[in-house]
């Protein structure tokens, strides 16, 4: 299920909750209600090694084809950049991948975290994320929560006692560095190249 369907299931009620990167935003807080944040990240860019896919700047993005799921932050700002965005439906992240690799598509913006861990899966790989092209927006807010119905307080009330303990027993930051190899229960120490308000 893509983003926005997860987001319909919440609202209509034929899911409690959803957990997929959702940002802890002004935005989304008014549509639903959110936990504690339990992940703090920053957004990065893939592209080939080869020549960069042409992108040396941020300027350079306009022209190029971005590849992403519809209906994201990511694909939004892509559009705003002057990117030709190549929208996606329930694909792999291999699909993602390989098409850049390819040339059908040239760049794609996500999280950092779950970019890293794309591009380990996929061995032998001829793709790169711009290390001097960390971004942030204003859709980021405060990190990453599960997202819930607006006004049901008692699930979110559990979720977030739930969220406490674990990362006050440790739980959060072991199961962080097991599987992003990297304690994102706190923010990050990383220059930012450049922070987009998203229209």
């Amino acid at each position: 299920m893509n983003v926005d369907g997860q987001e319909t299931a919440v609202k209509t009620g034929k899911a409690d909750m959803a957990a997929n990167d959702f940002s802890v935003s002004p935005q989304r807080q008014k549509e639903f209600a959110l936990s504690t944040p339990y992940k703090h990240s920053f957004n990065s860019i893939i592209v080939r090694k080869k020549g960069d896919s042409g992108i040396h700047s941020w300027a350079d993005i306009k022209g190029k084809k971005a590849a992403g799921e519809a209906g994201t932050d990511y694909q939004r700002l892509a559009k705003q950049l002057g990117a030709k965005t190549v929208n996606y439906n329930n694909v792999s992240n291999d699909v993602y991948l390989r098409d850049v690799e390819s040339g059908k598509t040239d760049l794609i913006m996500n999280d950092y975290y779950l970019q890293k861990l794309a591009l380990a899966a996929v061995p032998n790989n001829t793709l790169k994320i711009m290390p001097n092209m960390y971004f942030r927006t204003n859709e980021d807010g405060k990190g990453v929560g599960i997202l819930m119905k607006k006004g049901n307080t008692k699930l979110q009330k559990q979720v977030n006692k739930a969220l406490k303990e674990l990362k006050k027993d440790g739980t959060l930051k072991k199961l962080s560095e097991k599987y992003y190899h990297a304690d994102v229960t706190k923010q990050p120490h990383v220059h930012i190249s450049k922070t987009f308000t998203i229209k």
